[in-house]
């Protein structure tokens, strides 16, 4: 019987294998490792369902203009959230393969869909969650996988998402009532955007949240809602997948979607919307030589 013994995270077009450090690799066969324990919770790790409930949206209309098409080191997705300059990623998206940050060259494709957009703009990181890297990761590290990105001027006409926090048990209650669009390379490749309307997060698995919306390559930093009244609220990011190893240390068993929760990063997010509130003609290359402010107690939703 198949043992979890280990875990294998697949993040965008990177693998990782999840012990007491994690060694990445770009896809392909995986490297040996040493075993380490999966925290357990006395069950059996959730079931996914094979059920594959995503559908095309028009991005330009409300509430998916809001999400765009990220191009950094690799395709991704990428959303507005609490100002019309502030865009949220997963940190793998801007990380090249010496484990720097990219610095030019950051695009973003507000309301993306087939060679359209509601507008193009360029970004400037303003701060990560965790240096990502291709050889050898912490855990800490993979769950912080998260990055913060100003553009370089206003959405206009377009209503940035809330930020939410809710417990793990709250989270696990919202059963089917979470919904992930995203520019999946599966579908329509990655030039439409499409929407798992009904998913549930499972599990806390190394501070991460473990998810059932489908999700490949191009899904990454894509945004996890909930209902916030009238609108949307973000509760996390996708970043990448977990997988069960046997004790031999073969990959044999998906656990699910990992997410960065909004939580990780939120006190960034409040501060950088504060500041550019204050100093509106601030430009993204100041702000990017700058630190970051420290935060207040967040607006958050709860």
């Amino acid at each position: 019987m198949m043992q979890a013994t280990q875990i294998f995270m697949a993040v965008g077009s990177w693998a990782l294998l999840a012990t007491a450090t994690l060694v990445i690799a770009t896809t392909g066969p995986q490297s040996a490792v040493d075993s380490q324990s999966v925290p357990r919770t006395g069950k059996e790790a959730p079931q996914v369902t094979n059920v594959d409930l995503r559908h095309i949206v028009d991005a330009r209309l409300p509430p998916y203009a809001a999400v765009g098409k990220f191009k950094g080191t690799m395709g991704c997705t990428a959303a507005i959230v609490l100002h019309p300059r502030i865009i949220v990623t997963a940190a793998h998206c801007v990380t090249q393969r010496d484990g720097s940050i990219k610095q030019s060259n950051l695009s973003f494709r507000l309301g993306y869909q087939a060679e359209t957009a509601l507008g193009d703009f360029q970004a400037t990181v303003w701060t990560i969650g965790s240096i990502q890297s291709f050889r050898r990761q912490s855990v800490h590290d993979a769950s912080q996988d998260w990055a913060i990105l100003v553009l370089d001027r206003a959405a206009v006409g377009v209503h940035p998402f809330l930020l939410s926090f809710y417990s793990v048990a709250s989270l696990k209650s919202l059963e089917q009532q979470i919904r992930m669009p995203s520019y999946s390379n599966d579908i329509g490749d990655a030039e439409v955007l499409s929407v798992d309307p009904a998913c549930t997060v499972r599990d806390l698995v190394w501070d991460a949240l473990i998810h059932d919306c489908k999700a490949r390559y191009g899904s990454s930093g894509a945004p996890l809602l909930v209902r916030d009244g009238p609108w949307y609220a973000m509760v996390g990011i996708h970043t990448g997948s977990m997988f069960a190893s046997d004790e031999d240390g073969h990959v044999a068993k998906f656990i699910g979607n990992r997410a960065i929760a909004a939580s990780m990063f939120a006190d960034a997010v409040v501060a950088l919307s504060r500041r550019l509130d204050a100093e509106p003609y601030l430009t993204s290359a100041r702000l990017h030589t700058d630190r970051p402010y420290e935060a207040e107690t967040p607006p958050i939703r709860k």
